[in-house]
């Protein structure tokens, strides 16, 4: 496991606490914490946004807005500061040709100290037990854990 996945498996612990039994009281907390608001209050200048957040499934700040007329999703993690860009069917990376068409976003994230992920990194599966998540055949991915079993992306 390379120290990336190292350091994402240790903010998943610290935010779940025992994976076993998780608690998920870290996801309203997160969420209501100054961090968030203000990073979305920033977001909400940039782009007019549509909040698809289920905080009763996910574990992510769901955001959908517009990009070339065309529909670009923003996932902010509740459990660390982790994120990931969707845009055309695509998770965007800094070695993306799109990349620097958000420039503006990826600024604010950083700004905030998140870590864009990209695809491989969401993908990434731990092997571990989902069967306290109350998902059924779910792996154990980075993309799950951070941000919801209910997301998925091209592989």
């Amino acid at each position: 496991m390379c120290a990336k996945n190292n350091q994402i498996f240790h903010d998943i612990l610290n935010a779940y606490e025992d994976l076993e039994k998780p608690n998920f009281h870290f996801v309203m907390k997160s969420y209501n914490s100054l961090k968030y608001q203000s990073i979305l209050h920033d977001i909400y200048s940039l782009f007019k946004i549509t909040d698809n957040t289920d905080l009763n499934d996910d574990f992510c700040i769901s955001i959908q807005f517009e990009h070339y007329n065309k529909p670009s999703f923003l996932y902010l993690s509740l459990v660390s500061t982790y994120a990931f860009l969707y845009y055309e069917n695509k998770v965007i990376n800094s070695i993306d040709t799109m990349y620097h068409e958000f420039s503006d976003l990826i600024n604010i994230l950083f700004s905030y100290d998140f870590i864009l992920l990209n695809k491989n990194e969401l993908l990434y599966e731990f092997d571990i037990d989902t069967s306290s998540f109350n998902v059924e055949n779910q792996k154990a991915s980075v993309l799950a854990l951070l941000f919801s079993f209910g997301l998925s992306i091209n592989e």
